[in-house]
């Protein structure tokens, strides 16, 4: 009774297995993720996150992230592949391999947990760096289909980060006396 309760529950775990479908999550030079700012490839200290959804045509709220950041979850250290990450084989659970998955990368300034977070903090802070990619379908591999990669036609196209903006003092200064001259304009009549 114990080999087949094992032989049952090892059959189980293979098909819960072969159910979840797979991606590699690299890219390279010709998607580097570059500073909208510098024009320049991102150094590390940039956060990737993989975003996916099976519904064609989804909002960015229907996008769930796939995986946490850090480790391969952030853009290279090594200056010689700025721009680039390495995330390896990422598998997306409750997308079957064979199906289709709506895909997208975000990036986002690394000290927050999501790309949410980074893009709320930006309303205050100009330095905190946000970008997201184009939306593009990808049959998901495992089993007997083979693992896809995120870059090549027709997938992930090169993309931008850019900072917060926050309006500068003199523009304030500048719009208060325009207001200012206004209201006095229209006292003087």
């Amino acid at each position: 009774m114990k080999k087949l309760l094992l032989i049952a529950s090892s059959a189980l775990l293979a098909i819960s297995t072969f159910a979840q479908g797979n991606l590699t999550f690299n890219n390279n030079g010709a998607t580097a993720i570059t500073n909208s700012v510098t024009g320049t490839p991102v150094a590390n200290g940039t956060a990737v996150g993989l975003y996916y959804s099976t519904t064609a045509g989804a909002p960015d709220t229907a996008f769930t992230r796939a995986f946490g950041v850090g480790g391969s979850g952030n853009v290279s250290t090594n200056t010689a592949f700025n721009g680039q990450f390495f995330g390896g084989t990422r598998i997306i659970n409750g997308v079957a391999a064979g199906e289709a998955a709506n895909v997208q990368v975000r990036a986002w300034s690394t000290g927050f947990a999501t790309y949410e977070d980074a893009l709320a903090a930006q309303a205050t802070d100009p330095n905190v760096l946000t970008g997201k990619g184009n939306v593009f379908s990808l049959v998901l591999g495992g089993g007997t289909t083979p693992t896809p990669s995120i870059t090549g036609a027709g997938r992930l196209t090169p993309f931008q980060v850019t900072p917060g903006i926050i309006p500068e003092p003199s523009s304030i200064a500048l719009g208060l006396l325009g207001l200012g001259a206004i209201v006095l304009f229209r006292r003087r009549k």
